[in-house]
């Protein structure tokens, strides 16, 4: 505990805070700033020379946790050393006042609210993959892995196992996926990238090597604290502490921020550097303090390596740059300069190990030669800003003033026709065209109103006080607004708002209600000798408050409302024991095939089991892969593998004549998931639920028919396209799709019929008769009508499909197409599966 301690201290304070009182650029001022403010770029500072030092030692596979300390500790004794004793701030230093209570209040509503952290370490999402790149970092020290099980596969078997969009491998993104986003890099070495930047995930690695998988889930939430921070003294700078504090409270309590705050993303830290860029930012060219140049470049430059997307983010910002060249601020070279630099590594970084990632947004941005047009047309805009602001000084001034209005009226005009006029129509799709409307869900139409409103306000007032902060704001609240370019599926869409537009909103709104009363606040005291106060001091701070007291409670009821659904809520509790223990099912020298993800919900077990719990894994490509490859396969990893395993749960077209397949155990759990809603409001809590098999594949001694299926027992290598098996009083079963695969082996010529026992699981009347057509080896057997209640129906075969059924080398396949109901959309409730009927058995007789 104490060398975890002091390990966090190293890396997550002192660099920055020697940084921050070194003797130099004029030292004085910073000393000047609030007690808390200094603390928190102490922080700042440490956590981003942390973050490019722990990617160069990934880029270069030479990253462990003591190494990254050593390097601080390293970096922290010779910036001692060169500080020569001079590194106190007193007598200059601000004391701290009654106001460091806000920025440590907002750490413990963080500390309350952000935690625990989700269990989200399976794969198939987003942030299962942000978890397993860290903890790949962390175990393997870089950002490309080297896969020894994939190395030490045939290159024949490969396709069995890898997929991807072919178009991409043939143009060299790529040579496969290995697990979703985990794209292949070098099939022949098995060296394997994560598909996201890998900034967020190198905390990831940070936080296992601080408190293993505990630490690695709690980085999430602890850089949503530092965003809180971050956010908190960039509104104070321009609006105020008491306006940014009730901003903040607003936006920790948001149910959105608490919930990004609990699940891996990197959105919460692009929300971290992002504000604590802009405020460096206004500090180095507003305020004109020299220290903060750099700061500010190199933040800003760091959020190339969190998110892509942050290429847009700083094309708003550079509009703001532009701004304040144009009002004959300096920003000096000592900005540019690490910024630049950071671009040029992140080019290198985006072209190179992850153009797999990187080409789409480039495509949309026009390739590598769109991004250099755009970054020469800013330079050439700010230069043309400076000459402009030197050769027509009273026309620029004109401008000056007429741009805050003219920004106030396009936000507002903006506003009103997304709001109440903007329809779906043609290409325009709905989730894009409500966008707007959809963001009140989580902010609330008064908390919407009241931000345009405070943007009014505080763009009227204040618009030079920090240009790129608010310029920023709007540019990116209309490109999101205008298209969103995310599937709308909620939660997860409302990351798109998470980085500058909720934090935004709830300051902007904020401000709005304060606007009166930090105008009271700070006015003259009236002269001596005027009327006498009817109200002592305070009761005028209680009858200027009221209002906006009122307001903003309102307004925070609404936020914690919404919130008090997901407060006790922990997304996926429970997962990790569960991965534990069936990694503890298998050796060192073992095999462990998966099923893929077109069969069952199995496949996002995979990653985890081979990129934290070191298990050789290979997930299969496809539910019905190539039977006689596969049989080789399986010839060559008997014999390099102490055992082969399969794990399974919906089914997989892999039965042969020369396999043998032997249940040797089962697992079944569920796990808490909140719903992911489409173009609706999640509001409920569902289970997943994982029915897992367990097999051991090996070469067969001899044939064994098989032409009794036990549907929902040990079926999976016999069943495809098929729901997860269930079970009800006594009975196992699988709901069959609209089209439906049993495989059979070994039927014998005087076969005649197929038994199918099934129930049509009390299928509504609105929902039609279930009716099932039976074909094998594509040959129609004929109809049944399925009634309630588990009966057996019988199904002729002829003489001549049963003899050419026993001819058949490979299994038979039993059809069944079935018509379907959603229960979802005729019963209610949450179950959107498309159902045929429930199938208990198969037999041929």
């Amino acid at each position: 505990m104490f060398l975890a301690l002091a390990s966090l201290i190293a890396i997550a304070y002192l660099p920055g805070a020697v940084i921050f009182r070194l003797p130099v650029a004029d030292r004085p001022r910073r000393a000047a700033l609030p007690a808390d403010e200094r603390a928190f770029w102490a922080v700042t500072l440490s956590v981003t020379i942390t973050t490019l030092v722990a990617l160069a030692l990934a880029a270069l596979g030479e990253y462990t946790f003591a190494r990254l300390v050593g390097i601080d500790v390293a970096l922290y004794s010779v910036l001692l050393l060169a500080g020569s004793g001079r590194l106190r701030f007193a007598p200059a230093a601000a004391a701290p006042a009654w106001t460091t209570a806000m920025p440590l209040a907002l750490v413990a509503l963080g500390l309350y609210l952000f935690f625990p952290s989700s269990e989200y370490v399976m794969g198939g999402k987003d942030p299962g993959t942000y978890m397993n790149e860290g903890i790949q970092i962390a175990q393997r020290g870089s950002v490309i892995a080297v896969d020894s099980t994939l190395a030490t596969l045939p290159d024949e078997f490969r396709n069995l196992f890898l997929s991807g969009n072919p178009v991409e491998i043939e143009e060299g993104l790529h040579q496969g996926v290995r697990f979703m986003g985990f794209f292949v890099t070098d099939r022949s070495r098995g060296e394997v990238i994560g598909q996201f930047p890998h900034a967020f995930p190198a905390w990831i690695a940070i936080g296992y090597g601080l408190d293993g998988l505990s630490g690695a889930r709690r980085v999430v939430g602890a850089w949503a604290i530092l965003g809180l921070l971050a956010v908190y003294f960039a509104a104070a700078r321009l609006v105020g502490r008491v306006p940014a504090a009730a901003g903040c409270v607003l936006l920790a309590i948001n149910i959105v921020e608490v919930w990004y705050a609990r699940y891996p993303n990197s959105e919460v830290m692009q929300q971290a550097l992002l504000f604590a860029g802009l405020l460096a930012l206004a500090r180095a060219a507003v305020d004109e303090d020299g220290f903060f140049g750099p700061v500010a470049g190199m933040l800003l430059g760091t959020l190339l390596f969190v998110r892509m997307d942050s290429v847009v983010v700083l094309a708003a910002i550079a509009g703001g740059v532009v701004l304040l060249i144009a009002d004959d601020r300096r920003l000096r070279w000592t900005f540019f300069a690490p910024l630049a630099v950071l671009m040029g590594l992140a080019a290198a970084y985006y072209l190179g190990p992850m153009k797999a990632y990187a080409g789409t947004l480039l495509f949309w941005m026009g390739g590598p030669k769109g991004v250099a047009l755009a970054i020469a047309a800013m330079v050439a805009l700010g230069i043309a800003a400076r000459f402009a602001r030197s050769r027509w000084t009273a026309t620029m001034a004109r401008l000056r003033q007429a741009l805050p209005p003219v920004l106030i009226v396009i936000v507002m005009g903006a506003a009103a026709y997304a709001f109440f006029l903007r329809e779906p129509s043609g290409r325009l799709a709905g989730h894009d065209a409500l966008a707007l409307r959809i963001f009140t869900w989580y902010v609330g139409v008064a908390g919407l109103a009241a931000a345009v409103i405070g943007f009014s306000l505080v763009t009227w007032r204040s618009f030079w006080r920090d240009p790129a902060l608010l310029a920023s704001t709007a540019v990116l609240a209309l490109f999101f607004f205008y298209r969103i370019r995310i599937v709308p599926e909620h939660f997860w869409m409302v990351r798109r708002y998470l980085p500058v537009i909720l934090p935004m909103t709830c300051l902007l709104a904020a401000y709005a209600a304060l606007f009166g009363f930090e105008r009271w606040r700070h006015r003259r005291p009236r002269p001596t000798g005027g009327t006498p106060r009817r109200w002592p001091a305070a009761m005028q701070v209680v009858r200027q408050f009221a209002l906006p007291g009122l307001f903003l409670a309102f307004l925070g009821w609404q936020f914690a409302g919404a919130t008090r659904a997901i407060a006790h809520h922990v997304e996926y509790a429970g997962l990790i024991p569960q991965l534990e223990s069936l990694a503890g099912r298998f050796g060192d020298r073992d095999l462990v095939l998966v099923e893929p993800r077109n069969s069952s919900d199995a496949h996002v077990l995979a990653t985890p089991l081979a990129y934290i719990y070191a298990r050789h894994v290979l997930l299969v490509s496809s539910p019905r892969p190539d039977r006689r490859m596969f049989e080789q396969f399986l010839a060559w990893a008997s014999t390099s593998y102490d055992h082969v395993y399969l794990v399974a749960e919906g089914g997989l077209d892999v039965a042969s004549p020369v396999m043998s397949v032997v249940p040797v155990g089962k697992m079944a759990f569920s796990i808490p998931e909140y719903e992911s809603a489409l173009n609706a409001y999640p509001k409920a809590v569902r289970q997943k639920k994982f029915a897992l098999n367990i097999y051991t594949l090996g070469r067969a001694d001899r044939v064994m028919p098989v032409t009794d299926v036990d549907v929902g027992g040990y079926d999976d290598v016999r069943v495809l396209r098929m729901f997860a098996r269930e079970h009800s009083d006594g009975v196992s079963y699988r709901w069959v799709r609209n089209m439906s695969y049993v495989s059979l082996l070994g039927i014998d010529p005087s076969m005649r019929s197929v038994v199918l026992r099934m129930s049509n699981g009390g299928r509504p009347a609105q929902a039609g008769e279930a009716r099932v057509t039976v074909f094998l080896n594509d040959e129609r057997l004929g109809e049944v009508l399925v009634g309630q209640g588990f009966s057996e129906y019988r199904v002729a075969i002829p003489p001549e499909v049963a003899d050419r059924a026993a001819r058949r080398t490979d299994p038979s396949i039993l059809r069944l197409m079935c018509t379907t109901w959603t229960p979802k959309s005729m019963l209610g409730g949450l179950d959107d599966r498309q159902l045929g009927v429930m199938l208990n058995r198969v037999r041929v007789e």
